[in-house]
């Protein structure tokens, strides 16, 4: 009968090793996720950043580019009226 307790005490006691085994293997991993969720988190804020300055960028460049087409147009007027009034006089 002794010796059955003492079994009994010895296989609670290896239960219970790898019981805080299992839970240090399963805090362990929660730990590596969290940490990963973080550093994600951390990159996807720095790519939001990235992407609003490259949209306002992007939107400067619109506005240089439409104003650049406007003086091109004024230009193309300008040179078309010299033209004319080159056409108009006798050479």
């Amino acid at each position: 009968m002794q010796r059955n307790l003492s079994l009994d005490k010895e296989t609670e006691g290896k239960e219970a090793d790898e019981d805080r085994g299992a839970l240090g293997k399963l805090e362990e991993r929660l730990t590596e996720l969290l940490s990963k969720y973080h550093e994600i988190k951390k990159e996807r804020d720095e790519l939001s950043v990235t992407l609003d300055q490259e949209r306002e960028k992007r939107q400067r460049l619109e506005r240089n580019l439409e104003t650049l087409s406007e003086d091109k147009e004024k230009v193309k007027a300008r040179i078309d009226l010299l033209l004319q009034r080159l056409k108009g006089i006798d050479l």
